[in-house]
């Protein structure tokens, strides 16, 4: 599945900075880009290290992006955060880093509390019923908060669930 024209680690560092200059990128969704583009393996590997020396492509500083990102716009849990970086190729130790830094800027507990109110609307907790508290709770696990701090953030507003 090679292009024609393509053969050269140069090509493929040349290919990579156009798509660099759009957004960042993991190491492993750069590879994946060169590779559908018809870059050979040895080639990729030349241009991806030469990309990292000069210091374009950085998965500690994408994941810290990214988790940053996903904290204060899309007000994930640290679980999905993970899976979200996970997804993107992040090793796992950098990506505990990153979303401890960004746990730092904009901690869980305030973001599941947030957007308990943005789902309440103003509702007190004990108006909602029991069908309603579960169906909240599960959409708060799927955002990647820890049953724990589910459970603790209904106490505190006293809206009670049980396990």
């Amino acid at each position: 599945m090679r292009k024609k024209g393509r053969g050269s680690a140069e090509k493929a560092t040349e290919s990579a900075l156009h798509c660099l200059a759009i957004r960042d990128y993991s190491r492993q969704e750069m590879r994946q880009k060169l590779s559908l583009k018809g870059f050979a393996a040895g080639e990729i590997d030349e241009a991806l290290k030469g990309l990292e020396t000069r210091g374009y492509l950085d998965d500690l500083r994408y994941a810290r992006r990214v988790a940053l990102s996903l904290t204060k716009e899309k007000l994930f849990g640290p679980q999905r955060i993970g899976q979200k970086l996970f997804a993107k190729g992040i090793p796992a130790d950098l990506a505990r880093e990153a979303i401890a830094e960004a746990e730092e800027v904009f901690p869980a507990s305030e973001r599941l509390r947030a957007v308990l109110r943005m789902k309440l609307k103003g509702q007190a907790p004990e108006e909602i019923p029991f069908k309603e508290k579960r169906q909240l709770t599960q959409f708060l696990l799927r955002r990647g908060f820890p049953w724990e701090d589910i459970s603790e953030a209904f106490q505190e507003t006293a809206g009670v669930v049980e396990e």
